[in-house]
């Protein structure tokens, strides 16, 4: 029999038999769409962590500095406490496989433009920063910090695209001076993150006022600052020995510090470990998909045996046309692989509107890849093959006396 009597034949059975097969489909449709509505939160998810991740440097490891609690301290006030120069000499010449070491230091003091005061968090740092935080000078005419300005002591800074717009509106930033404390600082260039990354994942770059990192501690020293670096960027050569270095920094700390005022971050491992989460969650989700498509499955081999029950008389007049029991087998699973592929898009059109509603209603990020409609689809094509194939079997080993006679 041709392709075009399977379709007719398909057709006229599920015209029929209308209610009963949409029945019969409803657990594919729900497991498809289960598959597809779970991928794309599962996606959304995976995708929003790792880029909040990587947005920090998956070569960096970032230290900070904590103040101990009272219970570490034996209620003693502690007033200086965390990294010191002498830990950033020691990481940058004693160990190996680190590139760059790149501290951070906030200066806890309010700033002020044209004798307004500002919420605009000012930092000292090195010109290592704008290439470990993978940012960008923002104009042209203006440039980020150097060398020279620390050798210099030059009164000079760079701010965020974000601050400039609050501190100076519609106004030119360039050559403006910006006041902290009596030490007053020219704005001599922009600096912009397009990634819009967070210093420590916490403070939005585009949002701070950079000065050079020694010229800030020589202006005000421990009597204004309780630490000389509030965060350190440690950035390795090789990502390769990355936890190697790591475990040294820690084991180096671990001696060197009489109390518990750091904290070590490393954001490649929280990148494996949200991926190993990820994957894990998308297990779980996967499981629940098949047996939704398991139910769907048994409703379809159920819809098949009741249709073998009702044309058996068919069956037998084909078979005693001369039809092989390939042709009959071919015909039932023909329609088999229909029901499912049909439940399949339906499924595919659900999901869909599933991720859009938790993408709108729970402001959580869904994106349908083309991967997951392809394996929703495609699981249910096999689905269809895997439980029609025993009615089609059992419609093609019918009798045509036996067949006739019923």
């Amino acid at each position: 029999m041709s392709l075009i009597y399977n379709i007719e034949s398909t057709w006229l059975s599920l015209k029929h038999h209308a209610f009963r097969s949409l029945l019969a489909m409803l657990g594919v449709v729900l497991g498809v769409a289960a598959v597809v509505g779970m991928l794309a939160v599962s996606e959304g998810a995976k995708r929003e962590s790792i880029e909040r991740i990587q947005q920090q440097g998956v070569d960096n490891i970032i230290i900070h500095s904590e103040k101990p609690n009272a219970n570490a301290t034996g209620g003693e006030n502690i007033f200086f406490y965390g990294i010191t120069r002498e830990d950033l000499t020691h990481f940058q010449t004693v160990f190996d496989n680190i590139k760059r070491v790149v501290p951070i230091v906030g200066l806890r003091q309010t700033v002020y433009v044209n004798g307004r005061p500002s919420d605009i968090a000012l930092v000292g740092t090195t010109p290592d920063f704008i290439t470990v935080s993978r940012s960008e000078n923002a104009d042209p005419r203006g440039r980020w910090l150097t060398d020279a300005d620390r050798e210099m002591a030059s009164m000079v800074c760079s701010v965020g695209t974000e601050a400039a717009r609050q501190m100076f509106g519609l106004e030119d930033p360039l050559g403006k001076p910006v006041s902290v404390y009596g030490a007053t600082f020219q704005v001599v260039g922009l600096i912009e993150n397009p990634l819009l990354s967070k210093v420590a994942g916490k403070y939005d770059i585009n949002n701070m006022i950079f000065v050079d990192y020694e010229t800030l501690l020589s202006i005000f020293n421990r009597d204004f600052m309780a630490v000389e670096a509030d965060y350190v960027y440690v950035q390795v050569d090789d990502l390769d020995y990355l936890k190697n270095t790591a475990d040294r920094i820690r084991t180096y700390l671990a001696e060197s510090h009489e109390l518990p005022d750091y904290t070590i971050s490393v954001p490649y491992e929280l990148l494996l470990a949200e991926q190993a989460t990820q994957r894990v969650f998308t297990v779980v989700m996967g499981s629940i998909a098949a047996i939704s498509l398991l139910v769907g499955g048994i409703g379809i081999m159920n819809i098949m045996l009741a249709n073998i029950y009702e044309r058996t008389k068919e069956i037998g007049t084909l078979r005693a046309l001369g039809a092989p029991r390939r042709t009959i087998l071919v015909q039932f699973l023909f329609e088999a692989v229909t029901l499912t592929g049909l439940g399949g898009v339906l499924g595919v059109g659900i999901g869909f509107l599933i991720a859009l509603l938790i993408k709108h209603t729970a402001d959580m990020p869904t994106i349908v890849t083309p991967a997951s409609v392809i394996v929703a689809l495609t699981v249910s094509v096999f689905t269809g093959i895997i439980f029609g194939t025993h009615p089609a079997w059992k419609a093609a080993s019918l009798s045509p006396i036996e067949a006739l006679r019923r």
